[in-house]
Order: C-alpha cells, then structure tokens, then sequence
C-alpha cells in the first residue's frame, strides 16, 4: 500500500483519452472539495480516491502522491484566475477609461473571481508558504501582477509617482494582501459589504498614484 510522500510533487502523466481525462479531472475536483473542507494536512489520498469515486491504484497511475494533486490544482487555480480576469478585459477598457476606472474594474474583477471557493483558496494560500514548488507558482503569478500595473502606471495619465517600478510594486502588495485578507479571512467577520471596500480600497490607490486625497 503507497502512503502519502510529501516530496511526491509531479503527475505521473497526462491524460489523453476522454475517459482518463474524466479520471484525472474527478481525482482534481474532489481533492479540491476536501481540501477546502478539512484541509490539506487532514487530506489523504483514500479520501480523495473515494470522493472521486477512483480505486487507489487508479490515482496513483496518474500522481505520486497527494502534493502533486495539491500542486496540480494549484496550477489549475492560477491559469483559470489569470483567464478569468483577461477575459474581463478589452483593449477599449485599458486604453480609454481613466485611471481610476481601471482600478475599480480590476479591483471589481479580482473580488469577484478571487471571492469564490474561499476555503480552497486559504489552502492554496497557506500551502503555497510551505511548499517550495507552490511557492514558485505564486511568486510567479506576483511578478506578473507587478508588471501589469507598472504597464498601466507607466501609460496612464495624470500618475504622480516617482518611482513607477516602486510604485507598481506598492500598489500590487497592497491589491493582493487585501485580496488575501479580506476575502480569505475577513469577508464574513465584517458588515463593509464588497462595494463599499472596493470602492475605498480604488479611493485610496488613487489618493497614491495620482498624488491627492480626493
């Protein structure tokens, strides 16, 4: 019988037939499921074979074990956020509204997509500070954020920031760790509503980037 080995950290291989794909897709959707519910560590592969409705064996012919379920679903996490997000999006929205009009869509866009599945996503969140591999994958999807908002800063008019790089950077920790916090942990402890933090959270990146308190 195999047991979970926490440097087990790749799939074994990729599905490629429809009925594998369901497999390898049930395997992700249930491991997903319990991880929100009890937790990553709580987790085991059993669990997550009965869930899916898998023998064990099945499981472990496409992962080594239950990190590299976890970082498969990590990955599928961030493409289907970063999709989610640029979807929302058209060049008629970055090139012609005001700054303060793409910092509120962004910030209405992220609330909405990184809103869902908050028990998932504290996982992911606490995972990805544990796991070096996870932690590679986040900081990734950092720089990325980091280097869209230094493009708008750099493009939009009226910026009063000296240092744009420094200044991207700022305004990128400050949007995620609100996301992270607020979303994550906060959401449900606090009467604010969603509206009423996004539009003070655009207020106050904008008082920043544009140099005023209006």
């Amino acid at each position: 019988m195999r047991s979970d080995d926490p440097d087990a950290g790749e799939p074994r291989r990729q599905p490629k037939q429809n009925r594998s794909v369901e497999t390898f897709n049930a395997i992700l959707e249930a491991a997903g499921k319990l991880f929100s519910e009890q937790g990553y560590e709580e987790t085991t592969t059993h669990q997550i074979a009965a869930a899916a409705g898998v023998s064990v064996g099945a499981l472990y012919r496409y992962f080594d074990g239950k990190q590299a379920i976890l970082k498969e679903v990590y990955t599928r996490e961030i493409s289907g956020l970063r999709r989610r997000i640029l979807e929302g999006f058209s060049i008629a929205d970055i090139i012609g509204q005001d700054v303060k009009g793409l910092v509120r869509k962004t910030m209405t866009l992220a609330f909405r997509v990184y809103g869902e599945r908050p028990g998932l996503r504290r996982v992911l969140a606490q995972q990805s500070r544990k796991i070096p591999e996870l932690g590679e994958l986040r900081r990734g999807q950092e720089a990325e954020v980091h280097r869209a908002v230094q493009q708008i800063l750099a493009s939009a008019p009226g910026v009063r920031v000296p240092d744009r790089e420094l200044g991207s950077y700022l305004v990128s920790l400050f949007m995620e760790s609100l996301i992270d916090d607020y979303l994550l942990y906060r959401r449900d402890q606090t009467n604010f509503g969603d509206e009423r933090v996004i539009e003070a959270a655009s207020d106050f990146i904008m008082s920043y980037v544009l140099g005023t308190r209006e």
